[in-house]
């Protein structure tokens, strides 16, 4: 009886460690399902996928790291989520933290924000010096005016834009 109690507790203790291990690392993302709780689009694109997770084990994802910051503000989670982001080139999970950042508006992130992060300094500085842009690091990300070119590209916005494109289409095939 003290074995199998034994057995049992050590079983407990073993897939208690595990939880823990697992939600130090990124939330997973099940892309082409996972829908961004910002916009609402379906996410697709590693390149420009985030993520967040708060103290309390909730997990939001995001196609754009723009929306991320935008949502992150406005709930207030920005300041005590741990974020992680995708390296753009080789889709590596960083911590937001530890990544280097090229906003550039050459590149179509998935909402129009623009915002690239890079594991070495070295691979954002190359990228930046190719499209004329500047490498910042996370806390400069977070200070991005929402109203800047880089963020002021609104889900709502571009909704707008397709619908009238829509009904520009259909007026071409009624006519």
């Amino acid at each position: 009886m003290r074995a199998v109690c034994g057995l049992v507790l050590a079983l407990l203790v073993a897939s208690c460690g595990a939880s823990a291990t697992a939600t130090d690392g990124p939330p997973e993302i099940n892309y082409g399902r996972d829908i961004c709780i910002e916009c609402g689009m379906i996410v697709d694109d590693p390149r420009f996928a985030a993520a967040y997770r708060l103290d309390d084990g909730t997990e939001k994802v995001f196609d754009d790291l723009g929306g991320l910051i935008i949502h992150g503000r406005t709930t207030g989670d920005l300041s005590t989520a741990t974020v992680w982001v995708h390296d753009y080139e080789t889709e590596e999970w960083l911590r937001a933290v530890s990544a280097f950042y090229v906003p550039v508006r050459g590149v179509a992130s998935p909402m129009g924000h623009g915002i690239l992060a890079f594991a070495t300094t070295d691979r954002a500085a190359r990228f930046a010096a190719e499209l004329g842009g500047e490498v910042i690091d996370w806390d400069t990300v977070k200070q991005l005016p929402v109203v800047d070119d880089l963020l002021g590209h609104h889900h709502d916005e571009h909704v707008m834009q397709a619908e009238a494109s829509l009904e520009t289409e259909g007026h071409d095939h009624d006519g």
